[in-house]
């Protein structure tokens, strides 16, 4: 089964979501969407550290009958990278940061044998390119409604 056009460029549609936001003021982008809630900023530097860890623990395994590592504990994933952003000299050098690593995420797994099905951790479900891809288009809508309903 090949990865399905809209699969991709939902992914890409994302990524320009998130790129929009380089327009915005650094206030608006630090500031918590509401009480106790992550801001623009950390939402975009989340979901960059899960592309990242994707980039450089999953997609290198992503071969025919591939088991590709379980994914680490979400809570303390999450913490790290809130505290990892912290060091990015402001929102618009961590989307520039963000786009590249998605980019190159795209790039990899568009050059991979569309075919090919793997496994996560000790989970027997099977994964193709496509299906493992619309778990983060998912994620990454999640996190765009979020914005959205808080910013019009």
């Amino acid at each position: 089964m090949k990865m399905t056009t809209s699969t991709y460029e939902a992914y890409l549609y994302n990524l320009e979501f998130f790129y929009s936001f380089r327009a915005k003021e650094e206030s608006e982008l630090i500031k918590p969407l509401s009480k106790g809630k992550w801001s623009i900023k950390e939402i975009i530097g989340h979901i960059y550290f899960w592309d990242l860890f994707l980039l450089e623990n999953m997609v290198p395994e992503m071969k025919d009958n591939g088991v590709l590592p379980d994914f680490p504990d979400h809570d303390t994933y999450n913490e790290k990278a809130i505290e990892s952003i912290r060091t990015f000299e402001d929102t618009n050098v961590l989307i520039e940061e963000f786009v590249t690593t998605r980019n190159k995420l795209m790039d990899k797994i568009e050059n991979l044998d569309q075919e090919v099905t793997f496994t996560i951790g000790k989970k027997k479900r099977k994964y193709t390119l496509d299906s493992f891809l619309h778990m983060f288009v998912k994620h990454d809508i999640h996190h765009m409604k979020q914005i959205i309903s808080l910013t019009d």
